[in-house]
């Protein structure tokens, strides 16, 4: 089963499952893609002649955030492999295959962070360039990622990074909550943040 060729009925009920895999990172790159995918449609009601000039930026963020999509459910499928590649290569004690799966399982929640801190921190400059009724709908998106990225920091944490992959994971962790704090101090939050 690939998660990109599976229903989300079907997903929900294999993370249920007590199996290795799916497990967080690949529910983590699904939230990511989530996200994206939210934040697209959203930038897609700010196109058309109404909108003028914006309307390209906001079809250019739309199609990119699609694109984003995208990635991210092969990177939940990545995890998948990654880690059953890894809990093989234990297996096999063999120290040189254990280390190339293990950076492997590093390298994918590292590039899903990076993309949730990548996109969450474009649809915070859209927040106030969006069409007013789907604010909430941008919002939406900017939580998932930021979300989504904070659950790939723990999926990277839990696989030992090296001092150099935690600074870039802190430096995309702090871009998460400048754009989630962006998302609830825009005017519209209400009620509680």
């Amino acid at each position: 089963m690939t998660i990109r060729q599976t229903t989300l009925a079907d997903l929900i009920s294999a993370l249920q499952a007590r199996t290795p895999t799916p497990g967080g990172g690949a529910a983590a790159a699904v939230a990511a893609a989530l996200g994206c995918a939210t934040g697209a449609m959203s930038a897609r009601y700010t196109t058309g002649p109404k909108w003028g000039a914006l309307s390209d930026q906001a079809l250019a963020l739309a199609e990119t955030l699609d694109e984003a999509a995208r990635q991210c459910l092969e990177l939940a499928d990545q995890d998948v492999l990654a880690f059953e590649a890894l809990t093989a290569a234990r297996r096999s004690k063999d120290g040189q295959i254990i280390a190339h799966t293990k950076d492997r399982a590093l390298a994918i929640p590292g590039d899903l962070l990076a993309a949730c801190a990548l996109h969450a921190h474009a649809l915070a400059a859209f927040l106030t360039l969006s069409n007013p009724h789907l604010l909430s709908d941008v919002k939406v998106a900017i939580h998932l990622l930021c979300g989504a990225g904070r659950a790939a920091w723990q999926t990277l944490l839990i696989n030992q990074p090296s001092l150099e992959q935690q600074q870039v994971a802190a430096t995309h962790l702090a871009a998460l909550g400048r754009a989630e704090a962006a998302a609830l101090s825009l005017a519209g939050t209400g009620g509680l943040p």
